[in-house]
């Protein structure tokens, strides 16, 4: 599991099946495994979008059953950037 920090970039992927759907930004909080970051960048169908939120949340949840779905795929859910 990554150890995220708050200021890190991070890119959340949305889906397991697709790597051109994620949302990129810059952690503003990390609290009990729920990150919150400032959106810089949202990919959907490898289109940038403008219209999504300022801010966000993704939960890290540790080792569990979808991250080993993604290491499949080569790239974590979360990844640092």
């Amino acid at each position: 599991m990554t150890t995220f920090q708050i200021g890190q970039k991070i890119r959340s992927y949305d889906f397991v099946s697709r790597d051109d759907c994620y949302i990129e930004g810059i952690i503003t909080s990390i609290d009990n495994g729920v990150i919150q970051f400032r959106v810089t960048k949202a990919i959907s169908e490898g289109e940038e979008h403008t219209n999504c939120p300022y801010v966000m949340s993704t939960s890290d949840l540790g080792k569990d059953w979808t991250d080993s779905i993604y290491e499949d795929l080569g790239r974590p859910r979360i990844q640092s950037i």
